[in-house]
């Protein structure tokens, strides 16, 4: 093997090869921790000009650096004169492209790889600038460049579904809409986040078709849209998406049912604290989900007379309707537990039934025929949660935004590898 000098390693390793660019001192600072890399071009050089295309001479040159990957323990740079072109009359002088990094960055284009590369294995940035040794800010800058990069070339031609989904950015009521498009496992395909909005109002249904739009798709070719039983999303589904059919998500209807439960036992543990008090997942939970011992106990707290004991067997015969895989059966099964729920003289119950038939109940009609849930939505949503609580929040909305895109919408960027390919089978 011929043994390789520094300067043509790191002009490999760089991939200088095949251009008017070689490596021309290498210099390791100790003191200041730093390795300075000095490139030049071959005299007589021509380059293309960015505007026209067409190969020119040199006019003149200018320095410029570049934060590069760590050489081990120390912090790289890249040092060079980098030419400007003469285009003419018509285009101009113009500095040339390096192919190192990209025009008005200071980073090279292996650095933003590695800084993407952090980001996506579940660092933090506070935690990936300290480890980088680069200003937050600026990590945040490069970060967002190259996520809204990558998202813009996001596919959405084939998507039919939509999973709609509101997440909190602080606390204090601030929300942003998570829309995402369901994972086809037929095809392989995981969930993904489509698109991500200020707020959880029907305008940002609104702003889910402009962006369909704008990147190739249509509000026309969706053709069911899942959320939460929330006023704002079917009104925003009915005006912008009027040839979706609209799911409500049969979770949240069982939690309002549940919550409804939890509050009758609440309210008649005043009368027989002896029963009920410390009983709360009994009723709410599954029973397959209880223990011998829990069972029991519930078995015999549904002895006695109790409204909480009468709301809990709604409950469960909603839940159990839910499950039933023929969709006629499930409907007639609908039907019968909203009568037996209004004539249950439970007023709490009464109010909820009422509640979903006249919110959700052609959404609950579709769930039973269609089975679309938001459980991944939910799923990605406690994705994100995690994310900002390790984060310790963030900073605006263009910080979360970027951050969810990197952590869910599986997004492909454009950059070398940071890291070698191996070969392994």
């Amino acid at each position: 093997m011929e043994r390789m000098e520094s300067k043509d390693i790191f002009a490999l390793a760089l991939g200088l090869n095949g251009t008017p660019w070689k490596v021309d001192d290498i210099v390791l600072d100790t003191g200041l921790g730093e390795l300075k890399i000095s490139l030049i071009f071959e005299k007589g050089s021509r380059f293309t000009h960015p505007k026209s295309g067409e190969l020119c001479s040199v006019y003149d040159s200018r320095p410029r650096r570049w934060r590069h990957m760590n050489f081990f323990q120390y912090r790289c740079y890249l040092e060079a004169r980098v030419p400007r072109v003469d285009g003419g009359e018509e285009y101009g002088v113009a500095q040339v492209e390096v192919p190192w990094a990209r025009e008005g960055i200071g980073f090279t284009l292996l650095m933003e790889a590695m800084m993407v590369l952090l980001a996506q294995s579940g660092m933090t940035v506070a935690e990936a600038s300290r480890t980088l040794g680069i200003d937050a800010s600026t990590y945040w800058r490069t970060l967002g460049y190259r996520v809204h990069q990558a998202h813009e070339q996001i596919e959405v031609k084939e998507v039919r579904k939509l999973l709609v989904d509101e997440t909190s950015i602080r606390k204090g009521h601030e929300y942003v809409t998570v829309v995402c498009e369901p994972g086809r496992l037929e095809e392989k395909k995981p969930t993904r986040v489509l698109f991500v909005t200020e707020g959880k109002d029907h305008q940002t249904l609104e702003a889910t078709a402009a962006f369909l739009k704008e990147h190739g798709g249509s509000a026309e070719q969706i053709q069911l849209v899942c959320s939460d039983m929330s006023p704002a999303f079917k009104k925003g589904f009915t005006q912008y998406f009027p040839d979706a059919i609209q799911v409500t998500d049969y979770f949240h209807v069982v939690q309002k049912i549940v919550n409804t439960v939890n509050d009758i036992r609440l309210e008649e543990t005043k009368q027989v604290p002896e029963l009920l008090k410390q009983t709360k997942y009994l009723w709410i939970k599954k029973e397959n989900k209880l223990s011998s011992g829990q069972k029991k106990r519930l078995y015999r707290l549904c002895d006695y007379k109790l409204k909480t004991a009468k709301a809990h067997m709604i409950l469960a015969a909603f839940q159990d309707l839910l499950m039933a895989k023929d969709f006629e059966e499930a409907l007639s099964g609908l039907k019968w537990w909203y009568f037996w729920a209004t004539h249950s003289r439970i007023p709490q119950i009464i109010k909820a039934a009422k509640e979903i038939r006249a919110n959700c109940w052609e959404g609950l009609i579709n769930y039973l025929k269609y089975r679309l849930t938001n459980a991944a939505a939910e799923a990605m949503n406690g994705l994100i949660q995690a994310a900002k609580r390790k984060s310790r929040g963030f900073r605006n909305f263009s910080y979360f935004r970027t951050a969810i895109y990197l952590l869910g919408s599986r997004l492909k960027f454009n950059l070398p590898s940071p890291i070698p390919a191996t070969h392994t089978n």
